[in-house]
């Protein structure tokens, strides 16, 4: 009995013996490709803010749907190099994004909480993306969109 449950236990491992690995599957965000121009989207969600190494700088992203038609596009906003905590002054995107999604200045004090954006709805303006972090250029089939400029919060 012990040798019958020897011999199955060294069969069924060599029937598994180990495999070629597997080619690697793409998990991560997929990046549409739009016309550049202005669109009419509603922030759904937010990832970050974190540091950002090759950058050296703080970021956050934004994913927004757009309203007209199906698919997402990120926006980008910085939020400073200051490695202890992220920052925005007052000529940055952050603040003046935040203050439109707010519709209007943050009182002295108040914490400019990111989720201010998610369910609001923006004007934005979509160019391509042409170089990755690096400032290099990238590929026609490695482009995709992104928000540039939010032009103004449209909705709640």
């Amino acid at each position: 009995m012990t040798t019958a449950s020897l011999i199955r236990t060294s069969t069924s491992a060599r029937a598994r013996a180990p495999r070629t690995p597997a080619a690697p599957v793409w998990n991560g965000p997929e990046y549409a490709f739009y016309p550049p121009g202005i669109y009419d989207v509603r922030c759904n969600k937010i990832q970050g803010p974190e540091w950002v190494k090759s950058y050296q700088r703080w970021a956050l992203r934004l994913e927004c749907n757009f309203l007209t038609e199906e698919g997402a596009v990120s926006g980008f906003l910085n939020l400073g190099n200051n490695r202890n905590r992220p920052q925005s002054g007052r000529h940055s995107n952050y603040f003046k994004v935040w203050c439109k999604a707010n519709v209007g200045l943050p009182k002295r004090g108040q914490i400019m909480e990111p989720s201010i954006f998610v369910g609001k709805f923006f004007r934005v303006r979509i160019d391509t993306a042409i170089k990755n972090s690096k400032g290099e250029f990238l590929s026609e089939g490695e482009r995709y969109s992104k928000i540039v400029e939010f032009l103004d919060c449209i909705g709640p």
